[in-house]
């Protein structure tokens, strides 16, 4: 490829990825991604974890993980909302209890794949939530 620039990789890998029969290629072109010593960011994760959970790959995906955290991206919300995703998708969901209590900021997609995965929490997270919400609105009128 011409002009090979992370936004370049993370548009074909995204693509693979978003496209859920393509989840191997996602794979493929992630590890050459590190492979060419590309500089990853939360597109470059969120894209890979979520190619690992189509695939059902839940080693790959941990290790993924690992990469992300040891690369800074490990708290994004985007990164830790596909996780959570990618972790249920595995049916290991003491993982993705995990990565969602070590959140530091939740959207409502954070909040909605927990309620879905934690049956016997649901009606307490979705009480949790609201009071989440209730509080960035507070802040959010604050502020205007």
């Amino acid at each position: 490829m011409a002009n090979e620039d992370l936004v370049s990789w993370n548009a074909i890998l995204s693509g693979f990825s978003q496209e859920g029969n393509h989840g191997l290629e996602a794979i493929f072109v992630f590890i050459e991604m590190v492979g060419e010593g590309m500089g990853l960011d939360h597109v470059s994760f969120t894209s890979a974890v979520s190619a690992c959970g189509h695939e059902m790959n839940l080693e790959l995906g941990k290790q993924i993980h690992g990469l992300t955290v040891k690369s800074g991206y490990g708290s994004h919300v985007s990164v830790c909302n596909v996780l959570i995703s990618t972790y249920s998708k595995c049916e290991v969901t003491g993982d993705a209890k995990s990565v969602f209590q070590c959140m530091n900021d939740r959207n409502v997609v954070s909040w909605t794949s927990m309620i879905s995965i934690d049956e016997e929490d649901a009606i307490a997270l979705f009480n949790e939530m609201g009071l989440d919400m209730e509080y960035i609105q507070m802040m959010l009128h604050l502020l205007d």
